[in-house]
């Protein structure tokens, strides 16, 4: 039996053939938004209950009180606001939806979603940056993105028509049932937007001697250019899965969502949650989760998800690295050892290394997987500009 939605309920919003037929059929008369990725995505994660107990986009109560307290106005933890802000530069129309309506979504002129405007109020882009990512500088770059967004919020509960991602991805009752066939009662995730280098094997490998599952559970929808590009992670992930993990107790699958840097207060709490509502019991915390730049303190979740009460258990790592001494991967909680001693793993370093050709040393990085990776080096060059 796999955990309970957070909030209680799994949320779907995803209409029937036969609506979706007449929405589809009628829609040359209706007024219509065209969205970006990260309003397209929320608008599915929404309608297939990964943000559950969320059924649309937040209005003008809800949004407040996530600024100001992380507290829905019914009382539950949420700590990142789902907003739709359009730009009036992709809708010259904008001005002609009003409460009341209920407009078709367009995500790249496909009808994606209905939304039914229950509110229309004003956005407050630097205030959302200061409370929500911490820092009002466009160096960040979810503030630089935050700068495109609209200066209305359009709120109110969607139906969706289409799915925007791949066939891929599974809803949170696809991998609920999967638990459930593999006789999972403790499933602990793992966020991750990176592929695999050996410290993440090895708390993967800590967190699986303590529980029945493991879900590999990679951010592949929308990240920050000089990330690695989303079939680098799955590829990668999957060999690894294939040549070294017991396939009978790790699943792995994607999540098409807008990657938000904001760091251990708010997004690591928000990737907990989504994970909960995909039927995981368990959450592993590392160093750094969500954190972008300097802008975050690497241990902040640490603190904050021992005095929070999710439903989903924290499973809380200190960075890991190899020992020569000990000859082993370590952490400063089982080693004495020098820093002299230890070879560290920064994915940032390991995108440079590939970039400039050179193999990561075998203590970081299984060379088959940085073999792998050789391909994408092009990508990587683009981001890195």
């Amino acid at each position: 039996m796999t955990a309970l939605p957070y909030g209680g309920t799994l949320v779907n919003r995803v209409l029937s053939d036969a609506a979706r037929r007449e929405i589809l059929a009628g829609i040359d008369g209706r007024k219509t938004i065209a969205v970006d990725t990260q309003g397209a995505l929320d608008a599915e994660k929404i309608a297939i209950g990964a943000f559950s107990p969320l059924t649309g986009f937040m209005g003008e109560a809800d949004y407040s009180g996530v600024l100001a307290r992380s507290r829905l106005k019914n009382g539950l933890t949420w700590t990142i606001p789902i907003i739709l802000a359009p730009r009036i530069a992709e809708n010259p129309g904008l001005g002609d939806i009003h409460v009341g309506d209920s407009p078709v979504l367009l995500y790249h002129g496909e009808p994606i979603a209905v939304l039914h405007v229950e509110e229309k109020f004003p956005f407050d882009k630097t205030e959302f940056a200061r409370r929500v990512y911490g820092t009002t500088e466009d160096a960040h770059p979810d503030v630089k993105k935050l700068r495109n967004a609209g200066d209305t919020i359009f709120s109110g509960p969607i139906d969706l028509i289409n799915r925007v991602s791949g066939a891929d991805e599974l809803t949170p009752e696809e991998t609920r049932e999967e638990f459930d066939r593999r006789g999972w009662e403790t499933v602990v995730a793992f966020q991750t937007r990176n592929p695999p280098h050996v410290a993440h094997e090895y708390i993967q490998r800590c967190a699986l001697e303590q529980v029945d599952g493991l879900f590999i559970h990679p951010v592949v929808g929308e990240l920050k250019k000089d990330d690695f590009p989303a079939e680098a992670v799955i590829e990668s992930y999957q060999y690894l899965v294939d040549h070294y993990y017991p396939k009978s107790r790790v699943f792995l699958a994607p999540l098409a969502i807008s990657m938000r840097y904001a760091g251990p207060s708010r997004a690591a709490v928000f990737l907990a949650i989504i994970r909960k509502n995909y039927g995981c019991t368990h959450f592993i915390v590392g160093r750094d989760i969500a954190g972008v730049g300097n802008y975050y303190d690497p241990y902040g979740a640490h603190a904050l998800f021992r005095n929070l009460d999710l439903g989903i258990e924290a499973m809380l790592f200190r960075e890991s690295y190899y020992c020569r001494k000990c000859r082993s991967m370590v952490t400063e909680k089982t080693c004495g050892h020098p820093e002299s001693d230890h070879s560290r793993v920064s994915m940032t370093q390991i995108r440079k290394m590939i970039v400039a050709g050179e193999q990561p040393p075998i203590e970081v990085m299984r060379p088959e997987l940085a073999d792998l990776l050789v391909k994408y080096r092009p990508y990587l060059e683009a981001g890195l500009k």
